[in-house]
């Protein structure tokens, strides 16, 4: 599950730093789970659901920080 939190640490860092958009970004979490599912064991499960929430938080929060989209 390490290479798992590994990249989802990376795609939150470059969403925080302002080179990957919101929908990149959420496009780039589901590709990373998409990879990892595979190989995913029963037991990892609780812990996957934890970042998985985990990742939607900082999102989240970094999405309601910069505000409404500008048009």
């Amino acid at each position: 599950m390490e290479p798992y939190k590994s990249e989802c640490r990376e795609i939150i860092r470059r969403f925080l730093a302002r080179k990957l958009s919101f929908a990149d970004s959420i496009a780039a979490l589901d590709t990373a789970l998409a990879g990892f599912m595979p190989i995913l064991k029963p037991g990892e499960l609780p812990a996957l659901r934890a970042l998985m929430f985990a990742n939607n938080e900082i999102i989240s929060k970094e999405m309601e920080r910069r505000g409404p989209p500008k048009r």
